[in-house]
């Protein structure tokens, strides 16, 4: 169990909230980074530290069950690589959910990222398992109440920016649905001949505009890998091709939105 060296730390960023926190000292020390995109209770969660310089391959297998007392979390693939001038190793496990639900598509065509926790519930998560590959260890978070509180009026802030109301948001009988199955917006055949020629991968985070009308009126990269290739060509798929049945608001009737999702671009 390694135990905080730093306190929280809240960054409003152009078009995401970041928390991050360092656990241990000297070689055993791991930055834990929570990204959030839409007002959710899914998080990216990021680990830094030096002991996963030792993964020199692209993908490794990662759990992460906070606790105590949920259900174990998801393993599912982590994408590694190196953060900042020093190239420290990081690890990227993609989206989470504070209270180990499943983020799989459920049959209404939303998704359970979509689903909020309650402070009450936050208040009792006080610690993270974490297994990447063989590699075990344990972080303790300390309650996450006021944090995650934090987080959402980060959220709503940037809701606000976005031209929406955050309590219209909130208050939504149906989330944005995508039609059809988003991983056939873009395909292998999509690929950049230069970027794969290269062995280059990119994971590019993105948020559609969704007007009433079920179609995006505007695409925002909110985070990418640095592979300049993939980020353009991204959003000028997207905007081509993606199709929804719009959001819906308290009274049932369509309403503007936004639709937020992640590509990963990985060669064979």
């Amino acid at each position: 169990m390694l135990e905080p060296s730093d306190k929280w730390v809240l960054n409003y960023a152009n078009d995401s909230c970041r928390l991050a926190r360092a656990f241990g000292t000297d070689d055993e020390k791991v930055v834990l980074i929570l990204d959030q995109y839409q007002p959710a209770g899914v998080m990216d969660l990021s680990l830094v530290g030096k002991r996963f310089k030792r993964f020199a391959v692209p993908r490794v297998p990662v759990s992460v069950t906070f606790g105590p007392g949920l259900p174990a979390g998801e393993l599912r693939d982590g994408i590694t690589g190196t953060l900042g001038p020093e190239n420290t190793a990081i690890v990227m496990t993609g989206p989470r959910d504070i209270l180990n639900r499943s983020t799989s598509r459920r049959a209404a065509g939303t998704f359970e990222e979509m689903q909020q926790s309650t402070a009450e519930q936050e208040e009792a998560i006080t610690e993270a398992h974490i297994a990447v590959s063989s590699m075990r260890f344990s972080l303790h978070t300390g309650s996450m109440k006021a944090p995650l509180g934090a987080m959402r009026t980060c959220m709503a802030s940037l809701v606000r920016d976005w031209g929406l109301d955050p309590a219209q948001q909130y208050a939504l009988v149906r989330h944005v649905a995508p039609k059809g199955a988003p991983g056939n917006w873009l395909t292998s055949v999509d690929y950049p001949k230069g970027a794969l020629a290269k062995g280059a991968n990119a994971i590019v985070r993105f948020r559609l505009m969704v007007g009433a009308d079920g179609m995006p009126s505007q695409c925002f990269v909110q985070q990418a890998t640095m592979s300049p290739d993939f980020i353009k060509l991204t959003c000028d798929l997207l905007m081509k091709r993606a199709r929804f049945s719009p959001a819906l608001d308290a009274f049932s009737k369509p309403i503007a939105s936004f639709y937020t999702n992640a590509v990963r671009w990985l060669t064979p």
